[in-house]
């Protein structure tokens, strides 16, 4: 089985349309196809997101974002990174590099390759959401 993880991005896509982030999470995550893995730090930065007032003016954000972060929590595997990168400009993206070394991951799934600069990362695949539907999942 794949083991992934995504981007904070990822998860606010799925809340905000039903495009391939959308099918990444309910088809693959949620229904256990995939491994996903979180860090204590990546599941942080997801609820500190998810409570940025320009989502107040989406309809039951608040609701199902709650609900989100509580399946998320259920079906996924919480990893301790074991090694810290200072690699990425925007300082907060390495925490995603930190879990995906420390879990030997296959993807690191992101709507935001142009804050990760490299298409891999040791053994883990920098991919978007819709290369990642359509290559390993169509």
């Amino acid at each position: 089985m794949q083991v992934i993880a995504v981007d904070t991005n990822v998860l606010i896509s799925t809340l905000l349309g039903k495009s391939y982030p959308y099918l990444i999470i309910r088809e693959l995550i949620l229904r256990k196809q995939v491994i996903n893995i979180i860090s204590d730090e990546v599941f942080s930065e997801y609820v500190d997101v998810f409570s940025y007032r320009k989502f107040e003016k989406y309809k039951n954000f608040e609701e199902e974002s709650l609900q989100l972060l509580e399946d998320i929590k259920n079906t996924s595997v919480v990893i301790k990174p074991s090694k810290q990168f200072k690699l990425l400009a925007d300082e907060s993206d390495n925490k995603f590099l930190d879990l995906v070394y420390s879990s030997n991951a296959d993807f690191l799934v992101t709507g935001n390759s142009k804050h990760f600069p490299f298409a891999t990362f040791k053994n883990t695949r920098i991919i978007s959401p819709e290369k990642y539907w359509n290559t390993y999942w169509k």
